[in-house]
């Protein structure tokens, strides 16, 4: 047996297993719904996606405001940014629907 072997190496680099994966999926939607910057945030990006400088300026949010929250929508995995354009992930779209339906009851 090697001595450089730990049990725990293994649990770092085990995997979560695909219930905690949705469980903690489920908690970042929560928390991105939950909060009213991230919701205009995601109803401003909408289906077809913005520029940084036209979410900027129609969010009306400061530099520090629009970094901390966009930051948690991506790490998130509900908006991507491609060719300087920020989208709705399918979990964004999903989010954007749940907001939309939400308003409308």
């Amino acid at each position: 047996m090697d001595d450089d072997y730990d049990e725990l190496d293994d649990m770092i680099m085990q995997r979560p297993s695909e219930g905690e994966r949705v469980k903690k999926e489920h908690e970042m939607l929560d928390k991105a719904a939950s909060h009213p910057i991230r919701r205009k945030m995601v109803k401003t990006i909408g289906a077809f996606g913005k520029p940084e400088e036209q979410l900027k300026a129609e969010l009306e949010v400061d530099d520090d405001a629009f970094k901390y929250h966009m930051d948690f929508l991506k790490n998130a995995n509900i908006v991507v940014i491609k060719e300087d354009i920020y989208r709705l992930t399918d979990a964004g779209i999903d989010l954007l629907a749940a907001t939309e339906h939400h308003r409308e009851v």
